[in-house]
């Protein structure tokens, strides 16, 4: 009984910093009556990232709030062998895992609660975003390369507290591309 009683004691110390350090962490479901979908919008800025679209529907029976400016996270899956693999991924807001569809906002902010844009009952808002990591990661590593971007958002703790009509669930958006590398320039 000692023995256990022990061992459960130094269970409870090691997963105490680790409770500690993830304190601003929040997880929530995938969203099922609010959906997203990106595509690329065709322009660029002056260093040439290329815009996305992010477009936004709101089928739940009640208007939902988005920031003005989300920070989206990303992940990047190149196909291989009929599996998709990881590639690269980046910013604030993530899936747990490939198996788990929970979404984690771990660090930073998902967007400032001053400058939100309410999207009503059946209806859509569409944000235009720049992700140049994004495009550093869809660069063929290979003749020809099947790539599957994911977008993700979910609000931060703050902004869900300070703004009770935030989106409670988290936002995943995909495209799917084929990527051809091109000859170089003679």
């Amino acid at each position: 009984m000692m023995k256990t009683s022990l061992a459960l004691l130094g269970v409870l110390l090691c997963t105490l910093p680790l409770s500690a350090h993830d304190a601003g962490r929040r997880v929530v479901a995938a969203c099922e009556l609010t959906t997203a979908t990106v595509i690329p919008s065709g322009r660029e800025n002056s260093a040439k990232d290329r815009e996305y679209a992010i477009r936004v529907t709101n089928s739940s029976p009640r208007a939902v709030a988005l920031p003005r400016s989300p920070n989206f996270g990303w992940r990047v899956e190149s196909l291989r062998k009929k599996d998709w693999r990881f590639k690269a991924e980046g910013g604030p807001v993530r899936r747990i895992s490939a198996d788990d569809p929970h979404i984690v906002v771990s660090k930073g902010l998902s967007g400032q609660s001053e400058n939100m844009v309410e999207i009503a009952p059946t209806h859509g808002e569409t944000f235009l975003v720049y992700l140049p990591e994004v495009d550093k990661a869809l660069q063929s590593d290979s003749q020809f390369s099947h790539y599957k971007l994911t977008l993700y958002w979910a609000a931060s703790q703050e902004l869900a507290k300070v703004t009770p009509t935030v989106l409670p669930c988290g936002l995943t958006a995909e495209w799917i591309v084929d990527v051809q590398r091109m000859p170089p320039p003679k």
